[in-house]
């Protein structure tokens, strides 16, 4: 037998009950559809949380020493932050990168002081690779060059202007530790608030020359911050780069351990639902399959009888099973990829059913398409629709012609 006559025999059968045909498809093709949805809406959504959290302070990757992330001391900078950012401005998918120096301190604005963290940035670059400078809620961002016979600016966080009752205009002094073990003490003229952070993190952000002329460093930075055009790659880009050690390039997931074990979490929660939408999707194409082994079972045996061999029989209703599911999956496949595109970026607003997760506040959920969503679950499906029909093809290849003419 050819392998048309097996296709031809195939869709004839199939065709013999439309309704029962059309029915299971509708189910896997419902399947697959909500499988492909929900795969692209948490994936659309992961994406728009890991991006909100690293662009709004952390950057997509860093470059710091070993121990920093854990432990942060004004003496453990890069060993060599130009060449660092030089090799990460070279590699292929990354589209920004910005330094940053930074020390604990005291804060003080007239009667009021506070303990913060001094944050010194580029203010030419430090908006291609954060939303830190389009979070400034009042005032405005720092200026590119500082005026000689004025004070150095600084923009602070909500935190910061809370605690200090700060405004826009207000004189208010840093006191820390220098490099050198001197006392760093300097006055900065308050010209922005950001809603970077929180009332629980009094944040200061102040020229890169500034805080390092401040903690007497030199040309030294503690981190390296960049950006890259791909979220999905950036594990790969981190990987790629190499530093000087003790240096070390970290991806956003090792930066931010508690957002990255938030998603896992719910990723496995996720796999979870398709799993029972695949054992929806069995059971369906098993149950069709072997109706259709029950009512052919006298036509079988006249087969059998006339010397046709088992595993022609057992071909032909696999590929039954193969057909019905590929292209039910196939349908559901597109179905879902309409309806993550329908919805995109914009996503589902949560209105007043916001919430907070790994620290990132979600106020939409957006959705995206990914070779995840529109390719390998509907191959999934239809893989499992081919296997659920071959133990009913099995049970037709079995039948002795005798008993099934008897049937």
């Amino acid at each position: 037998m050819r392998r048309t006559e097996y296709l031809s025999l195939a869709l004839r059968n199939l065709a013999r009950r439309p309704g029962r045909t059309l029915l299971t498809a509708t189910m896997i093709a419902g399947g697959t559809a909500l499988s492909s949805f929900s795969v692209g809406l948490t994936s659309g959504t992961y994406a728009a949380m890991i991006d909100m959290a690293t662009r709004s302070s952390v950057g997509h990757l860093q470059v710091q020493r070993e121990s920093y992330l854990n432990s942060p001391d004004l003496f453990s900078t890069i060993t060599d932050a130009e060449t660092a950012k030089a090799q990460l401005l070279q590699t292929q998918g990354v589209t920004a990168v910005t330094a940053r120096v930074e020390s604990g301190g005291l804060f003080a604005l007239g009667k009021r002081t506070t303990g913060g963290m001094a944050i010194g940035v580029n203010p030419a670059t430090e908006g291609a690779v954060t939303t830190v400078p389009a979070q400034v809620t009042k005032g405005r961002w720092l200026g590119q060059t500082r005026q000689p016979d004025a004070n150095a600016e600084v923009v602070v966080g909500d935190g910061l202007a809370t605690a200090l009752h700060a405004k826009i205009g207000d004189e208010l002094s840093f006191i820390g530790q220098g490099a050198d073990g001197s006392i760093a003490a300097e006055l900065f003229t308050v010209v922005g608030v950001t809603s970077v952070g929180g009332v629980g993190m009094p944040l200061g952000y102040m020229h890169i020359e500034d805080a390092r002329e401040l903690l007497v460093l030199g040309g030294r930075s503690h981190r390296l911050l960049a950006a890259v055009a791909d979220l999905d790659e950036v594990d790969d880009i981190a990987a790629s780069v190499v530093v000087e050690a003790p240096d070390r390039v970290m991806p956003w997931s090792i930066v931010l351990p508690n957002l990255a074990r938030s998603i896992e979490a719910d990723r496995s929660g996720s796999w979870v639902f398709l799993g029972i939408i695949l054992l929806v999707v069995l059971f369906g194409v098993s149950n069709t399959m072997m109706m259709a082994v029950f009512e052919r079972t006298r036509e079988f045996g006249v087969l059998l009888a006339l010397g046709t061999r088992p595993s022609r029989i057992i071909v032909t209703t696999v590929l039954e099973g193969l057909l019905l599911a590929t292209a039910a999956a196939a349908a559901g496949g597109a179905i879902g990829a309409a309806v993550n595109a329908f919805i995109g970026a914009a996503g589902i607003p949560l209105g007043d059913y916001a919430v907070e997760f790994g620290g990132v506040n979600l106020t939409h959920m957006p959705a995206r398409n990914t070779a995840l969503s529109i390719v390998v679950v509907p191959s999934i499906v239809a893989i499992c629709g081919a296997l659920a029909g071959l133990q009913p093809a099995l049970r037709a290849g079995r039948l002795q012609p005798n008993d099934a003419l008897r049937d």
